[in-house]
C-alpha cells in the first residue's frame, strides 16, 4: 500500500509543474468566444509546424481540449485525468479504474498529437465502443477543427482509407491488425489503407496486448484450384496403400501420408515432388 502511495506522489510530482502551466490558460480560455477558441487550435498548430516539439506546446493544448470539452459534453478534466493524459502521452500506461473518465483522458494527448497532421489511432476493443467513442469524443475534435474516423467491418478498402486519412481515427484491435496485414500483401499501393503510424492509444492495453494476442490471426485469400487435378487425385488415390502408403488418423480426422506414399504418388505421376511449390499435387491428394 505504501509503496502505491509513494509511487502515486512521484508521478503527481512530475507533472505538477506542467498542471499549474495547464490551469493557467484556464481564465484566459473561458473568456474566448467559440470561434476564437478554433483559431487558437490553428495558432498552436502553426506554432508546432515552426518549432517540431509538441512539449512546448502541451499546457496550451490539453487547456484548450479541457476548454473544448466543457462547452461541447459539459465535462472538466480534473487534474488528476490531466495527469493521466500526460502519462499517455510520454507512451506510459495510465491505470484508471472504471468511472475515472479514461475515454475523456484520451482526448488530451490523441489532441495534442493530431497537431503533427501524421494521424492518431484510438484503439478499443470492440465495435460498439469506437463507434460510441468516436461519436461522443469527436465532439470535442470537431469543436477544435479535427477529423475523425472511424472503421467498421463491412467498410471497403476506399472506405477504409478515407477515415484512415482523419485526424484521429477510432478502430477496434482486430479490424487494425487485419489491415496491417492486409497492406502488407497488396499488390497494388492503391488497396493499401493504412498510412505511416505516428501516435496510437489502446484502451484496455492489458486485454487487447495479452490476452487477445493470445489468439493468431490469419488473412488468407480464395486459391486458384483446377476441377482436372481433384478428378487425377481421386483416381490415383485407389493405387494407395492404406497403413502401408498412408494411415487414417480417426482421432483428429486426419490422413497421414507417408514416405513411401510419397514415392508412389510421384511415379505414378512421373513427377520429382509433389509439394512442388509451382505446382503442388499435395493439396489435391
Amino acid at each position: 500500500m505504501w509503496r502505491n502511495i509513494f509511487t502515486r506522489n512521484l508521478i503527481a510530482n512530475k507533472y505538477a509543474g506542467i498542471i499549474d502551466q495547464i490551469n493557467a490558460f484556464e481564465d484566459t480560455f473561458k473568456l474566448l468566444t467559440d470561434s476564437e477558441l478554433k483559431t487558437k487550435t490553428l495558432e498552436i498548430k502553426k506554432k508546432y509546424q515552426d518549432e517540431q516539439n509538441l512539449n512546448l506546446v502541451i499546457p496550451e493544448s490539453f487547456a484548450l481540449t479541457r476548454e473544448a470539452s466543457k462547452r461541447t459534453l459539459g465535462l472538466r478534466h480534473f487534474d488528476v485525468q490531466l495527469i493521466g493524459g500526460l502519462v499517455l502521452n510520454d507512451e506510459n500506461i495510465a491505470e484508471m479504474r472504471t468511472g475515472e473518465g479514461k475515454t475523456l483522458v484520451a482526448t488530451l494527448p490523441a489532441s495534442l498529437n493530431a497537431l503533427t497532421e501524421k494521424g492518431v489511432h484510438i484503439v478499443t476493443v470492440n465495435d460498439y465502443l469506437a463507434s460510441r467513442d468516436q461519436v461522443s469524443m469527436g465532439q470535442i475534435y470537431r469543436f477544435l477543427g479535427l477529423s475523425t474516423g472511424l472503421i467498421q467491418e463491412k467498410m471497403n478498402d476506399k472506405e477504409r482509407g478515407k477515415n484512415y486519412d482523419a485526424d484521429i481515427t477510432y478502430v477496434t484491435n482486430s479490424q487494425l491488425a487485419f489491415d496491417y496485414l492486409r497492406d502488407n500483401t497488396a499488390l497494388e499501393l492503391k488497396t493499401v489503407v493504412l498510412k505511416q503510424f505516428n501516435y496510437c492509444i489502446v484502451d484496455e492495453v492489458d486485454a487487447i496486448l495479452i490476452d487477445e494476442a493470445r489468439t493468431p490471426l490469419v488473412v488468407s485469400t480464395p486459391a486458384e484450384t483446377s476441377i482436372d487435378e481433384f478428378v487425377v487425385a481421386d483416381e490415383l488415390i485407389k493405387y494407395l496403400r492404406i497403413n502401408i502408403d498412408f494411415k487414417v488418423d480417426k482421432k483428429n480426422n486426419n490422413i497421414v501420408l507417408f514416405r513411401s506414399g510419397c514415392h508412389r504418388v510421384e511415379r505414378i505421376l512421373s513427377v520429382d515432388d509433389i509439394y512442388d511449390k509451382n505446382r503442388p499435387w499435395i493439396v489435391y491428394i
